[in-house]
């Protein structure tokens, strides 16, 4: 029997989701961005432990451990501000699948920059001529204004934020330089929140607003 997605390939591993065999290739590529693969599916439990431990093992061997100990005191001191970029990455991907890794880290890098200057009593957004840096920056900007104005930000201040802006930086730098492909950080965001694929269909695509 072929995959029951790309109709080509022999598939050989049953998906509950599609409910029929598809391929390893298919599966790997697409599982929790365009196959809504349940949590308790052993290939999507499995592929993303291996990843993990694949990537970690990468990093640590090119940037030493310090680079995962300097996360975990940055995590936390604040879980939910990294979870809620984590978020929002994850949405402005699903929404705009032409997103890249570069169009995520040069509109992280407006982000912090901006805060930066704002740090020095300086008010100034960085913007680019790239839109879909544009619209991450803008996002991002958004959510971290919100979040510093609500009780949950207590103790934190721009120069914690930017630390925590800069390490999504370097894990996205360091994704790219990794895997290759243009898309590779944000897939990797985009799985470990599959709950994300349901809140945003039947939305519209990503408006590129000027």
């Amino acid at each position: 029997m072929k995959c029951i997605v790309c109709n080509k390939r022999k598939g050989k591993r049953y998906c509950p989701a599609k409910r029929s065999d598809i391929c390893p290739r298919c599966c790997g590529e697409k599982r929790g961005i365009e196959i809504d693969c349940p949590l308790d599916c052993q290939y999507f439990v499995e592929g993303q432990k291996n990843f993990s431990k694949r990537v970690a093992k990468e990093r640590v061997k090119k940037e030493g451990a310090k680079v995962y100990v300097k996360k975990a005191e940055l995590y936390s001191k604040s879980p939910e501000l990294f979870s809620n970029i984590e978020i929002a990455i994850s949405k402005l991907y699903r929404l705009n699948k032409e997103l890249e890794n570069k169009d995520l880290i040069n509109g992280l890098e407006q982000v912090s920059k901006t805060f930066e200057t704002e740090n020095k009593g300086i008010i100034y957004e960085y913007v680019s001529e790239n839109e879909y840096s544009n619209e991450v920056s803008k996002t991002i900007l958004n959510l971290v204004n919100d979040f510093m104005a609500s009780p949950k930000a207590s103790g934190i201040d721009l120069n914690f934020v930017i630390s925590v802006i800069n390490e999504f930086v370097a894990e996205a730098k360091f994704y790219e330089e990794m895997d290759g492909s243009a898309d590779s950080y944000l897939r990797h965001i985009a799985r470990y929140h599959p709950e994300e694929r349901k809140s945003v269909e039947g939305q519209s695509s990503l408006i590129i607003t000027p």
